[in-house]
Order: structure tokens, then C-alpha cells, then sequence
């Protein structure tokens, strides 16, 4: 059964720079964010690969932007999944930029402690 975005909870982890996504109190994706010089930027996306194409990475995106725009400051957007996103809910255009080009080596907290 594939879950409604009703059953998708999303969580921001500031420790580890993440936006989690949860099903049933499992961690089913995550999206990275950085903090530079006062500025956020969403770096990258993952989702289980039996859990895709349900709408997760969508709920992580909007709650995300709807978190980091409360800074009142542009989101820098690098995350391929996060543009396209945008591209499809063009609300969003004013208050991010977008660089498909840029590429950020980030490590989150979580990348770090697991041993990756």
C-alpha cells in the first residue's frame, strides 16, 4: 500500500542539517541543508529506493521552503529534486536561487557519526 501524504511526517534534525521524513516513526528520506554566512541552502536528496515516486521528497521540498523562508533571505537551492520542485510550483521562484551547475561537498552530522 502505498502511504498518503497524511502518512508522511517530516522533522527537522538541526544536529545533523537534515530535513527527515518519517513513515510510521520510520526514516524513509532525508534532505540536507547547510547554513553559510546566515544563508541556507538545500544541498541534497535521498529516498529509499522502495519508498520513491510516493510523494515523500515532495513533503520533505515543501515543508523544507516553508521552514527556511522564515529567514527572509534567499534559499540557495543545489539539490536536482528541489529545482525541479520549484519549476513545478513556481510560487516558490521568488524566494530561492537556483544553481543546477553548483556542486557542494557537504558531509551532514549523520554522514559523519555513521561512518560513512
Amino acid at each position: 500500500m502505498k502511504p498518503s501524504s497524511t502518512d508522511v511526517e517530516v522533522r527537522k534534525d538541526e544536529t545533523a542539517r537534515l530535513y527527515e521524513a518519517l513513515i510510521d516513526g520510520e526514516v524513509v528520506g532525508a534532505l540536507a541543508y547547510e547554513t553559510t554566512g546566515g544563508r541556507f541552502s538545500l544541498t541534497h536528496s535521498y529516498v529509499d529506493q522502495d519508498r520513491r515516486h510516493q510523494g515523500i521528497a515532495s513533503a520533505m521540498a515543501r515543508y523544507a521552503l516553508e521552514d527556511l523562508s522564515r529567514s527572509h533571505t534567499k534559499i540557495g537551492i543545489y539539490c536536482g529534486f528541489v529545482a525541479d520542485y520549484i519549476e513545478a510550483h513556481p510560487d516558490w521562484k521568488d524566494a530561492v536561487d537556483i544553481n543546477r551547475s553548483a556542486f557542494i561537498a557537504t558531509r551532514t552530522a549523520r554522514d559523519t557519526n555513521s561512518g560513512h
